[in-house]
């Protein structure tokens, strides 16, 4: 695709860009955040480098992609709750150098995040992103298949009491300081305890260009809904080490004043944690957000599951009207979502039997 405002240059034949001859602090036309968007689309990622923007314009870039969010975890800069702060310091985890998409366990999560390098360490703190568009198409047509027709439960809590979470932030080892004082304290802790669990499809529809991508990711997916959890289990650990192929990855190294835009969508990231004790801070924004879907008319015919009815999404949970779900209090959708896990364990076939007498 030619540009006529932007200079865009492939970083790897996958995923990834380098955007150049563009003043982001001094943007004239708004044709120009429309190259970058249609960029943004065709590579998953752009690269910015010396860009030093102010909070101003920065905003006015970020706008570009959607409403811009305050998030649960961050504190921000004074005077703009927009733009968060994510720093770290010392040697324990981030939790961030993990393979992960942001805020799946959100029936809508956000669509496009915005970072910008402001204090780095003397050496690493690389960020890598993988193309789920890419890791599906790569998959055999029979795992596609079978992923097609599956739906997954995202769920913050669960992955907060795995790496324990919440002892970690009464002690202040997470995120340093700054990352205690706005998070421990009642209100944020409940905020993160009501977070019921959130099913999506296991494959979706990017939600601009249409396009299928996998959507499970090692921090937020507990599980396949329907499927024995051994099995599960099984099947999301190949995933996750699936998307890590080197044929699906780009990988930056950051430089004072580089600005990275990835569509949150599309892609898998990994903040490589290998610069403690060091100093790293970030400012961030987030853009957007949609509820992922599937629409099996746009699956090619011969990938389609048996049972699912083209048009409409439908798999193991088509008996729920995931629309009125959806919208319902926290604790009405807690209550589904726990009866079909209970009914997860239990041998349907076999009581059918009984049943019948056989």
């Amino acid at each position: 695709m030619s540009h006529a405002h932007i200079t865009v240059e492939p970083m790897t034949p996958t995923i990834g860009a380098m955007v150049s001859n563009v003043d982001l602090n001094n943007v004239r036309s708004d044709a120009v955040y429309e190259e970058i968007k249609a960029a943004l689309w065709e590579y998953h990622v752009l690269f910015f480098r010396n860009q030093p923007i102010e909070p101003e314009p920065y905003i006015r870039l970020g706008k570009q992609f959607g409403e811009l969010e305050e998030h649960e975890f961050f504190p921000h800069i004074e005077g703009y709750p927009q733009i968060q702060t994510i720093a770290h310091e010392g040697y324990d985890q981030p939790e961030t150098d993990r393979w992960h998409t942001d805020v799946t366990f959100r029936a809508r999560p956000s669509s496009v995040n915005l970072l910008r390098a402001v204090k780095l360490p003397p050496a690493g703190g690389d960020t890598v992103w993988s193309s789920t568009a890419a890791a599906f198409n790569a998959l055999p047509d029979q795992v596609k298949t079978m992923l097609l027709g599956l739906q997954a439960d995202h769920d913050l809590p669960h992955h907060q009491r795995r790496i324990d979470f919440y002892r970690r932030v009464e002690e202040g080892r997470i995120g340093g300081q700054s990352m205690m004082n706005s998070m421990a304290n009642e209100h944020e802790f409940r905020l993160i305890e009501q977070n019921p669990i959130v099913t999506h499809p296991a494959v979706i529809n990017h939600p601009v260009t249409g396009r299928l991508t996998l959507f499970v990711n090692s921090i937020w997916t507990k599980k396949f809904f329907g499927v024995h959890l051994d099995i599960s289990d099984a099947l999301l650990a190949m995933l996750f080490e699936w998307v890590k192929k080197p044929e699906f990855l780009v990988r930056f190294r950051w430089e004072t004043d580089s600005l990275v835009i990835w569509d949150n969508f599309a892609t898998q990231h990994y903040a490589v944690f290998d610069y403690a004790p060091n100093y790293r801070g970030m400012h961030r924004m987030t853009a957007g957000s949609a509820e992922p879907r599937l629409d099996m008319a746009t699956v090619p015919v011969h990938l389609r599951p048996p049972s699912a009815s083209a048009g409409n999404g439908a798999g193991p949970r088509s008996i729920v009207d995931t629309e009125r779900l959806a919208a319902a209090p926290a604790a009405e959708r807690a209550a589904v979502h726990a009866v079909f896990n209970a009914l997860d364990g239990v041998d349907l076939d076999a009581i059918g039997a009984r049943a019948a007498g056989i």
